[in-house]
């Protein structure tokens, strides 16, 4: 298959650079945009060219009518535009969605690129000797570059955050020349130059507030923001297209939107077939009698997806992380569905990422949260500046630019939200008390307070219902695990405690296996990889374990696909 065509995404340039290996194109005269798009929600994207500017707009925003003002002629384009020019900053922290996009100021040549409070919709940027480029797609760029004879580079740095993290840790891809723009940031380009301005972090403080307090205001921002994502399919006219696991986070996604009346719900999961992830999310869906799919992944038929992954996903985390949700959706019937309802990252904002206050607290540093530690780099520590503590820097990576790497995936299909990364509901949940939210105290009590017939199945987590009455035999069920996995390795069989046993799979499947090396020793060869880097590639293939192989992978595929075999 040529991964290729089933690229979707969009970009703009200046008219100095030639795009017509992208297709059919349209010249605004200042600047020529390409488009690509699923058009799921037309009357919320933004296309004006008029005398005065070009504006766009990509996704989807909550609240169109907020912006309505009659110098705008009541307009959602006009007024969006006016409201963004006059104050760059307020207008931006007031918009609620999935966004990005760009703005085109004619008569002072200023071009403001942007996107939403966390990221949910990517754009990546290129400025170069008078030269920009804005896209949402790597592939796309690196395409007009090549068309325009422009050299670029190789970004080590980016290869190191991907061999040790996973994912990048910054605005770094594995071009140089091309920055993505950072979560709740809005970039400037005037006269060849660059500025980046922040309009947007993630809360951190702390209200005085009582438990069941606590519990309402959770419960009041959570419903406000399913409400809000579930009524934008209702608008046009889709089903609900919903993720559902073993553990709490969709769960609740689902289980709120139902109690809220959107009950058309297609629950989907992916995973190991048989297991208990599979079995609690099938009982879930047919309690509140939503139809339901499930794709095995035992078949490990996407292993073979390294290229088509890290094309789609911008090389902006490992190639398989997602698993298997590329293959399911890819055969689903997508045209019927707006929004992909995840519970993405739900379990570290309502609860934490660490038990411990003084580490949550404390100043930020690197190495907490990466997929290796087998390779050691030192990173520059001015990254670390941008964050207040640690929990703030550990959602930013490892939660947004890590494992919500997976939204740039999904969207060649369905647009993405998570009620758990709405903005208000983060601000509601991330200045609670970190007791509240240490342990999942305070999730649990919310679930069994306000849904308590959720909390009557399994958590997946810990083989017990979701209960604070349950927490011993949660203690008694971490043991378990502890000596299962020390049988397993023993063994070398794969337990019920594993909903994807990768590297079991990996071991008994010799085509996989002959799959993996044959591309390690294709592109190992590389002319782009220093003495050193290969070194690391090959140390990581060859002694790691499934995840560490996918990560070298990744790099080798990044290599291959935008820069040549070379």
């Amino acid at each position: 298959m040529d991964e290729t065509k089933e690229l979707r995404g969009w970009l703009a340039a200046g008219r100095d650079l030639k795009i017509t290996c992208l297709g059919e194109y349209m010249d605004l005269g200042v600047c020529v945009q390409y488009r690509n798009l699923l058009n799921k929600f037309p009357g919320d994207r933004i296309f004006l060219s008029d005398a005065e500017q070009v504006c766009f707009l990509d996704g989807y925003v909550y609240h169109k009518e907020a912006f309505l003002r009659p110098e705008g002629y009541h307009e959602w384009a006009d007024s969006f535009a006016l409201s963004l020019r006059e104050d760059r900053k307020n207008h931006l922290s007031k918009l609620r969605g999935a966004f990005c996009g760009y703005h085109y100021e004619k008569e002072t040549g200023r071009i403001t690129v942007y996107t939403d409070q966390v990221s949910n919709k990517a754009v990546y940027y290129y400025c170069e000797n008078g030269s920009w480029i804005l896209s949402d797609c790597l592939e796309y760029m690196v395409r007009v570059l090549r068309e325009n004879g422009v050299a670029y580079d190789f970004d080590e740095r980016a290869a190191q955050y991907m061999l040790t993290c996973g994912y990048m840790l910054d605005d770094s891809t594995f071009v140089t020349q091309i920055r993505r723009l950072l979560p709740g940031y809005y970039a400037e380009i005037l006269d060849g130059s660059v500025s980046l301005h922040r309009y947007y972090e993630l809360p951190c403080g702390l209200r005085e507030i009582s438990e069941d307090e606590a519990v309402e205001r959770i419960d009041r921002a959570f419903r406000q923001a399913v409400d809000r994502e579930f009524a934008k399919d209702k608008e046009y006219g889709y089903r609900h297209l919903v993720d559902l696991s073993g553990g709490l986070d969709s769960r609740m996604v689902t289980w709120t939107a139902h109690d809220l009346g959107y009950k058309d719900q297609l629950n989907v999961a992916y995973g190991r077939l048989g297991y208990l992830d599979q079995k609690i999310s099938e009982q879930v869906a047919a309690a509140l009698k939503h139809e339901y799919l499930h794709k095995p992944l035992d078949d490990l038929t996407w292993m073979y997806d390294v290229d088509e992954m890290t094309l789609k996903n911008n090389g902006a985390a490992l190639c398989l992380g997602m698993t298997g949700g590329n293959r399911l959706l890819r055969v689903l019937n997508t045209e019927q569905f707006g929004i992909e309802h995840t519970g993405m990252v739900g379990d570290a904002i309502l609860s934490t990422f660490y038990h411990d206050k003084a580490l949550n607290d404390r100043a930020p540093a690197f190495g907490l949260h990466q997929y290796s530690n087998r390779l050691q780099y030192d990173f520059d520590e001015t990254i670390l500046s941008d964050y207040r503590n640690q929990e703030s820097f550990a959602l930013m990576t490892r939660g947004i630019l890590g494992a919500q790497s997976s939204y740039l995936i999904r969207h060649h299909y369905v647009e993405t939200g998570s009620a758990f990364l709405d903005v208000d509901f983060l601000e509601a949940v991330l200045t609670l008390p970190f007791e509240y939210r240490k342990g999942h105290h305070i999730y649990l009590k919310w679930i069994e307070k306000k849904y308590p017939q959720a909390a009557e199945f399994v958590w997946e987590k810990w083989g017990v219902k979701p209960k604070e009455s349950q927490i011993f035999k949660r203690k008694v069920r971490t043991t378990g695990k502890l000596a299962e996995g020390y049988l397993r390795k023993v063994t070398r069989r794969p337990g019920q405690a594993s909903m994807n046993p990768t590297d079991y799979w990996y071991k008994n499947d010799a085509d996989v296996r002959k799959y993996f090396e044959a591309m390690f020793g294709q592109r190992i060869g590389s002319r782009w990889l220093s003495d050193r880097l290969r070194s690391d590639v090959k140390r990581l293939f060859t002694e790691g374990d499934f995840s560490e192989k996918t990560q070298a992978l990744t790099v080798l595929s990044a290599l291959y696909l935008f820069f040549g075999e070379g």
